[in-house]
């Protein structure tokens, strides 16, 4: 009983050993001193006026690795959010319209989803970037948007192969919230001049 005692303290010792061994001290930075909270803040007021951004972060030795990692992230934040919106729409447009679990329908919405995220990859815009070199280690952070115009132009494009369901899901309240985005975010742009050019 005392060796396995003795075996599970030496076991528990040489395990924290290694795993102090291991860790590395992060440098001490805050939001306060990082460009990271004036852009959420760009990206949250894009965001309210009917927009789609991101902020996304990335490190490395390589300055513009870092940045393509921000870029990357941002773009797979952005896809995200794009993900629940149509989920969002389907689930209210099923609703409204009573079609219930429908298998076109629900295939719709699976198309429309897919051309969705694969235009986030592609239809992002950089708006800011910014970065910032410490002892060889390159941070960088960037805001990214998407104009919200891509899921309705990705909704009519799959729906235009369905000619019943495109009547029923325009006359939804989900199609006239996002008609509202829509507007709202191009009276962002326009009000935001040059800054502002995404497609």
């Amino acid at each position: 009983m005392k060796t396995n005692l003795g075996l599970l303290g030496a076991l528990t010792g040489l395990a924290l050993v290694a795993g102090l061994a291991g860790c590395r001290s992060m440098p001490s930075t805050s939001s306060d001193d990082t460009p990271y909270g004036p852009l959420m803040k760009m990206a949250q007021e894009i965001t309210r006026n009917g927009g789609l951004a991101a902020v996304g972060t990335g490190l490395s030795v390589s300055p513009q690795l870092a940045i393509e990692k921000a870029k990357t992230h941002a773009r797979q934040e952005l896809a995200q959010m794009l993900e629940v919106k149509v989920e969002s729409m389907r689930k209210s447009f099923m609703e409204e319209s009573g079609q219930g679990k429908s298998g076109d329908f629900n295939a719709m919405f699976t198309s429309v989803g897919k051309v969705v995220a694969s235009q986030v990859l592609r239809g992002t815009s950089e708006l800011e970037t910014k970065y910032n070199t410490t002892k060889g280690v390159t941070t960088a952070w960037t805001v990214m948007a998407q104009n919200p115009k891509l899921i309705s132009d990705a909704f009519e494009a799959e729906m235009n192969q369905q000619k019943a369901a495109i009547t029923r899901f325009r006359a939804s309240q989900a199609f006239a919230e996002l008609a509202k985005e829509i507007q709202a975010f191009e009276a962002y742009k326009k009000e935001q001049g040059a800054a502002m050019a995404l497609p």
